[in-house]
């Protein structure tokens, strides 16, 4: 049985010859300390550093093929199941960068003027956008935003999709291959808590950037199907520890309507759709679980989400993608602990099929490499089916 095969059958809620295993990302501390050299890989702090550096270079063809191939290598090395892939930058782009610090820069749309301000920590290997154009504008700047996205026809170039295709061809036939969608509200941007309260204050201005942005991914989708790829991924938090971010009214209004529409298009297409959100979604799960996705990826320990209960509950519908600790076990554990957890996710969640072993999120600094083999290893030598835990 193919890598591919094994995840497929998990996704018929079939028992195949074991229980396939992948992550979302292994950002590149994991990654260069399995292949034993700087990798590019991951959505973390240093590789989107390393993007901007390189980028300003004139290196951006380099960076592209160093994080495809890197990706492919590590996911091999590894033996995952599934490997999934995300933009790259512009090769035409009118962004430029300004005010360049080793921890600091400014990203400039030359068209319009429109900035973001970033910042990255070493510490915590992360980069986070600390101001904006929109933030400082308010509702008048995110509207001029949104008139851009519609003005450019909410087109992403086609060189964004350069290491994705370079993966596909590298991996499509053996590997379950994935894509991530750019994000369907603005989370992760400085103006995110305005955007928030919006939902309430303005909602003809919320549903208009919801729409937006899901035309916006659309396109992306629809450029991901024309390559060949198995599925989408739609990421983006909806909640935390103790509940969701939003109301559970304006998750139902404004967020699953975009995740149905994806996922109507991608089911009329042969493909699947992953949805990734920490916390407890408890609150909305039954609205949740029947918005049409096929994969749902955290299922996050640390905030009560026992995956064998959510298996009896909704494993029916969904495969589900998870869920070893990410905040504790992997990071900080002894490796006998990781043996001891990674054991009774698969006994809560493998029987009968439909689960795929993963970290509850991405595998990130600080996390061990010896602690993620442990993982894997011990998914391919106790998910033999039938389990027998």
């Amino acid at each position: 049985m193919t890598s591919r095969e094994r995840v497929l059958t998990a996704l018929r809620h079939e028992e195949g010859d074991r229980i396939p295993v992948g992550e979302m990302q292994i950002c590149s501390s994991v990654s260069s300390e399995i292949l034993g050299r700087e990798a590019i890989t991951g959505e973390g702090g240093w590789t989107v550093k390393t993007m901007k550096e390189m980028v300003i270079d004139g290196r951006r063809e380099e960076f592209v093929e160093r994080i495809a191939m890197d990706s492919v290598d590590v996911n091999l090395k590894v033996g995952n199941d599934l490997i999934l892939t995300e933009l790259d930058p512009d090769k035409d782009s009118p962004l430029v960068y300004k005010d360049v610090t080793d921890t600091s820069w400014t990203v400039m749309d030359e068209e319009t003027g429109h900035w973001a301000k970033f910042v990255y920590k070493e510490s915590s290997d992360t980069v986070h956008e600390i101001d904006s154009f929109e933030k400082q504008g308010g509702v008048k700047a995110v509207e001029e935003h949104l008139d851009i996205i519609e003005k450019r026809g909410y087109r992403t170039d086609d060189s964004c999709f350069d290491s994705t295709r370079m993966v596909y061809n590298k991996v499509g036939k053996e590997l379950f291959t994935l894509a991530k969608v750019p994000n369907l509200i603005p989370s992760g941007r400085s103006w995110y808590a305005d955007f928030m309260e919006m939902m309430y204050e303005e909602p003809e201005l919320t549903q208009r950037i919801c729409d937006v942005y899901l035309k916006a991914g659309m396109e992306v989708v629809k450029k991901y199907k024309e390559i060949g790829l198995d599925g989408v991924m739609i990421a983006t938090d909806w909640a935390y520890n103790l509940g969701p971010l939003f109301s559970p009214d304006k998750i139902r209004e404004y967020l699953i309507p975009q995740v149905k529409t994806i996922s109507e298009y991608c089911h009329a297409n042969g493909m699947y759709v992953m949805k990734h959100t920490d916390g407890n979604i408890m609150t909305f799960a039954d609205d949740f679980f029947n918005m049409g996705i096929d994969i749902f990826q955290s299922i996050e320990p640390n905030a009560g989400m026992d995956i064998g209960e959510v298996k009896k509950l909704y494993g029916d519908k969904v495969t589900l993608m998870g869920n070893v600790d990410i905040g504790r076990t992997l990071p900080y554990g002894t490796t006998e602990e990781v043996v001891t957890e990674t054991k009774a996710v698969i006994k809560a969640a493998s029987p009968g099929g439909g689960h795929i072993l993963s970290s509850c999120n991405v595998l990130a600094y600080p996390t061990p490499a010896k602690n993620y083999l442990a993982m894997v290893e011990t998914a391919k030598e106790f998910g033999t089916y039938p389990i027998e835990l």
